[in-house]
């Protein structure tokens, strides 16, 4: 086991320049994020793995003058657990809730599981869309499957009757300066793609307004996949968001607790949980009296959350 060791000791040493990305402060290997990273070939992490000469040699392959990354092999390796075992015992001065022998807010391989996790969800949801095409059946495209559709889906678009707003008042605008504040209306995954190579890491403050998800708004889904479908919805946005945040930069999403809980969860796994910084709460409602229930019962909601995540 003498060569798998050593592989270990050089991946670890390429992930420990990701700083927490990959590993915890205590040196335990986040195993699902590097395991998704890995499948969505992130190139990041990919030019850092291949820069590592031992493991470039360990897992490449040419094939027709093509070399070839083996990433399920690669992948194998993550699952030699005595490798990867980390300090913690049941004899920590701790009590609390634990699986497969780790305490849960320590466990590295927790993730937010849902149906159709894997598929993009073009998602039109403005009055125009639903008046266009029949999107309560719309369907859930594969991102193996279907990867030709979602790659034709997610092609930048050209942007049309477009208008320049200043001091002389509205003309047609014939260009885009970098300098320009842009406000464009239409399906909003589209649209972020359709910015993604102009504006990637540049965007200091990204504001989301996703619906609530209360099924009295425009959210008007399957109901037995309701739940999962907004996480299909938000999960595809969310990326892209990432992909233009700047590293300074902050995303604020605007939520109440119809989805809050699982959609910190989404933002763990999408931005690290070291990225999150605060969740502001904006007060809606004032209680008092009577007001304090509706007539089946349950309490006024009297406060929205937003979400505030940052960029590691």
């Amino acid at each position: 086991m003498a060569v798998e060791a050593k592989i270990i000791d050089h991946i670890r040493t390429v992930l420990e320049a990701f700083g927490t990305t990959y590993l915890t402060e205590n040196g335990e290997l986040k195993k699902n994020k590097l395991t998704n990273d890995l499948d969505k070939y992130n190139k990041e992490l990919m030019m850092a793995l291949l820069a590592d000469e031992f493991i470039r040699k360990t897992y490449t392959e040419k094939i027709a003058d093509v070399e070839v990354f083996k990433v399920n092999q690669f992948v194998e390796m993550l699952e030699y657990k005595s490798y990867w075992e980390d300090s913690y015992t049941k004899y920590s001065n701790k009590i609390g809730l634990t699986a497969g022998g780790k305490f849960i807010d320590e466990a590295t391989d927790v993730v937010l599981d849902f149906p159709y996790k894997d598929t993009v969800l073009k998602a039109g949801m403005t009055k125009e869309d639903l008046d266009k095409t029949d999107d309560a059946d719309e369907p859930f495209l594969n991102e193996i499957l279907a990867k030709a559709e979602i790659d034709e889906l997610l092609e930048p678009k050209v942007l049309v009757n477009a208008k320049r707003y200043d001091v002389n008042g509205v003309a047609d605008a014939t260009s885009i300066n970098d300098t320009d504040n842009l406000i464009i209306k239409g399906n909003n995954l589209l649209a972020l793609h359709s910015l993604k190579e102009r504006y990637a890491g540049k965007v200091k403050l990204i504001y989301l307004d996703p619906p609530y998800n209360t099924g009295s708004d425009s959210f008007e889904y399957n109901d037995r996949f309701n739940h999962a479908t907004w996480l299909s919805f938000m999960k595809s946005r969310l990326e892209i968001a990432r992909y233009l945040l700047a590293d300074d930069g902050l995303i604020f999403i605007h939520l109440d607790y119809n989805e809050d809980a699982y959609a910190k969860i989404l933002l763990d796994n999408i931005f690290s949980r070291e990225s999150y910084v605060s969740t502001i709460s904006v007060k809606s409602n004032s209680l008092s009296g009577n007001k304090t229930q509706h007539k089946n019962r349950t309490i006024l909601k009297n406060k929205d959350s937003i979400i505030v995540f940052g960029r590691l």
